[in-house]
């Protein structure tokens, strides 16, 4: 693999015009961060068309993927047979001979809203579906994928049951320092207009009970999470209309991750250099591999491996995501 220094931006990021009523300011500039990164020159990652069942050699782990935050599981084996995915990113990787769970969260599922009625969700009432899905199906060497909110409870996973887990692939997802939550991490810089909060709890605003309809508009969701397919009407309202309100709980719950940096287990993060959700800059995510580098990895530098996706890649771009979610476990089961 070829890997090439990056330097993250060092100039201001320009907010993104507001895609439609609703939309709301882009984030303001950001600190000034340099990363140290080694990035994987996937290249040709555009070019797959077919998983090969023989990139990973020998046993192949269990796969447990996370879905992020206004979404249920059934992002991963969303259809998409016109490009080759008929069964999304879970039949492509059990095509390449994995064993994979797709569970969803205590409202996530379509149209299964949470409110107020419903009680207070909690990290742990999240984490425990996890658990579960690992202890009673007896899965061990489990390799977790997860995507945006769920790197958050991967961290806790990891923390929790470290013997049953082989390996972590984040895809452009949050990795916490002890005692911030979701809401208060600093990274992404600041909303102009809320220069006391982060660019997440600006979008947390937004996804979230009861505001979700008013303030996360169609047009918002084509613009900052599926903007490479953008002109594909169909696919922006088709999987927009399964999005559901996030409960406010577990994003706003500080945390104790300090474990999670020491427990040695080989770890990849997946860059997807679409993704505006974050900023303008889809190297914002870049700063959550950084902070992924300073964790115990095994005793190996930190994967990082490109992929041409927009935030739902899961959904986007299905094909190439499993080709790097592959080339991830390769990587660590090989350097391992």
């Amino acid at each position: 693999m070829i890997f090439q220094q990056v330097n993250a931006y060092q100039k201001a990021w320009s907010p993104i015009p507001g895609p439609g009523p609703g939309a709301g300011p882009g984030p303001a500039p950001a600190p000034g961060i340099s990363l140290d990164l080694e990035i994987g020159d996937t290249a040709g990652l555009a070019a797959v068309t077919s998983i090969d069942s023989t990139v990973i050699n020998g046993p192949r782990s269990p796969i447990v993927l996370l879905h992020g935050a206004i979404q249920g599981g059934w992002v991963w084996n969303y259809s998409r047979p016109e490009i080759g995915a008929p069964a999304g990113v879970k039949g492509l990787l059990e095509q390449a001979g994995h064993q994979v769970f797709n569970p969803t969260l205590p409202f996530h599922a379509p149209y299964d809203h949470w409110s107020w009625m419903d009680g207070q969700m909690t990290v742990q009432k999240y984490v425990d579906v996890y658990i579960q899905v690992i202890t009673q199906n007896n899965l061990q060497n489990v390799v977790l994928v997860g995507h945006s909110l769920a790197g958050v409870w991967m961290q806790m996973l990891l923390q929790q049951i470290p013997n049953r887990i082989a390996s972590l692939v984040f895809i452009d997802a949050a990795v916490l320092l002890p005692g911030e939550s979701f809401f208060s991490n600093r990274i992404g810089g600041v909303v102009s207009t809320l220069p006391a909060f982060p660019a997440q709890a600006w979008f947390s605003l937004l996804f979230s009970y009861p505001l979700f309809y008013q303030q996360f508009t169609v047009d918002l969701y084509r613009g900052w999470m599926v903007n490479s397919c953008a002109g594909n009407d169909a696919l922006v309202l088709a999987t927009y209309k399964l999005m559901v309100p996030e409960p406010k709980g577990p994003e706003v719950t500080s945390l104790d991750v300090s474990a999670f940096f020491t427990i040695s287990k080989p770890k990849a993060y997946i860059y997807e250099t679409l993704d505006h959700s974050l900023s303008t800059d889809p190297r914002a995510w870049l700063l959550f591999a950084d902070r992924l580098a300073r964790a115990n990895n095994g005793g190996l530098g930190l994967q990082v491996i490109e992929v041409e996706a927009d935030h739902q890649g899961m959904l986007t771009n299905p094909v190439d995501l499993t080709a790097g979610i592959l080339r991830a476990i390769s990587a660590l089961q090989t350097d391992r």
